[in-house]
């Protein structure tokens, strides 16, 4: 992919001062403009021996046009250049796009007789199933559900009433790892994980403990990363 062949080749990005006076303009494939913009954000905003605290070797923009301004030293640009008439000479597919499935899910400790939220989905049944296992007789109410998606090593995020989800998937061939921040709102209850996924797998990601307003128990939050789907 090219957010690891990027990353390589820009390891010997130079040293540059922070007194900038250097500013260029590159043209980018349009299908590979964000990846090509993050990975160039985190190489030039790394830090290095003899950077004052804050520097940085550079600056980058995505301008609404899709091309990239740098400004930066020009021992700086020369690197920038390389690296991305490298990624000219060898194309590589865009990056797959991920879609998530979140629910966040109350486990109450009592029969209530308005329960709030709505009745978990069959394909939470193993899910669930183990939750009693582990945390006793729990009458289970979903208080929030959405999913998210998101190019491999973008982040995005996504807001409602009832739950805020953000997140960044790299993809690996059957494998995901991601970074994600998942919250009910307007109650102070969420997790901030980094996790590994299966195509197919159902995680917990965490739990939170909920009390008063009819959310007695604790509420669980659990991503899904579906099978991937025929073409």
């Amino acid at each position: 992919m090219i957010r690891l062949r990027l990353t390589a080749v820009a390891l010997a990005l130079m040293l540059g001062s922070n007194a900038w006076a250097e500013l260029k303009t590159y043209d980018i494939d349009p299908q590979f403009q964000q990846e090509i913009f993050s990975a160039l954000e985190r190489i030039l905003n790394a830090s290095g021996p003899g950077i004052v605290q804050g520097g940085s070797y550079g600056r980058v923009q995505l301008l609404s046009s899709g091309q990239l301004v740098v400004n930066a030293p020009p021992e700086t640009l020369e690197q920038v250049d390389q690296v991305l008439q490298a990624i000219r000479n060898r194309p590589a597919p865009p990056a797959p796009r991920t879609e998530l499935y979140y629910w966040a899910v109350l486990g109450s400790r009592g029969t209530a007789a308005n329960p709030p939220g709505t009745a978990p989905p069959s394909a939470l049944n193993e899910v669930l199933a183990e939750l009693k296992r582990m945390h006793g007789d729990l009458q289970f109410r979903v208080l929030a559900t959405a999913s998210l998606t998101t190019q491999s090593g973008q982040k995005g995020e996504v807001s409602g009433t009832a739950m805020f989800i953000e997140q960044t998937a790299f993809v690996q061939g059957e494998t995901l790892n991601a970074e994600i921040d998942m919250r009910l709102q307007p109650q102070p209850a969420g997790v901030t994980v980094t996790t590994a996924l299966r195509r197919g797998e159902f995680v917990v990601l965490g739990q939170n403990e909920l009390a008063g307003g009819g959310l007695d128990g604790p509420v669980f939050f659990i991503v899904h990363w579906p099978e991937a789907r025929a073409r």
